[in-house]
């Protein structure tokens, strides 16, 4: 428990620390002071994130032990924004392996996320989510158990509608924790 705690503790020290940082560099005062433009306090100009999850997603076929092996596995998120910085919507993560002792599971989480900066699609962010997760039993069969995450990343707009989105996180399922870096994460505005 004490290891928990000392995780959550630190996912939030790097997410106040960016801030902070970010709010620093911001706050410069500049050498000629121009009226600044009326605007909302956040800014977004779209309504749902479609997100790979670590560009997760491919088919594979492949011979082990005399026999065809399929692998066929996707994950995504799609949020949904509901105030000027807050998002709700669901992850889903779904692997089938055939063939040679297959196997598969589906592991699906409602999430929330809450955005530290004004215009969303250039924001560090915080995420929480709750739902069913995949572990692996005593006799190595996989199982659906309720777990949780927390979790902070930040998008990096590449073009209009699409951003680079590295994210860490904490799961926490079955008495188990698993720490997560998905750097290879991508986000697509609509």
């Amino acid at each position: 428990m004490m290891k928990f705690a000392v995780y959550i503790l630190s996912i939030f020290t790097m997410i106040f620390s960016f801030n902070a940082m970010a709010q620093k560099k911001a706050s410069r005062p500049a050498t000629q002071v121009a009226p600044a433009p009326v605007q909302q306090s956040y800014y977004a100009d779209f309504d749902w994130e479609l997100q790979t999850m670590n560009t997760g997603g491919g088919l594979s076929s492949f011979k082990a032990g005399g026999e065809t092996n399929t692998v066929i596995e996707a994950a995504a998120s799609v949020v949904k924004v509901i105030r000027s910085n807050i998002q709700v919507g669901a992850e889903a993560h779904f692997y089938n392996q055939s063939g040679g002792g297959g196997s598969s599971y589906f592991e699906v989480l409602g999430v929330g996320v809450y955005n530290f900066d004004n215009n969303l699609k250039d924001s560090f962010y915080a995420k929480a989510g709750l739902g069913m997760l995949n572990v692996i039993n005593d006799k190595f069969k996989n199982e659906s158990k309720i777990g949780f995450l927390v979790g902070a990343g930040k998008r990096i707009l590449l073009m209009d509608k699409v951003a680079y989105t590295p994210e860490g996180r904490l799961v926490v399922v079955d008495g188990g924790t698993r720490f997560q870096i998905m750097a290879l994460n991508f986000s697509l505005f609509y």
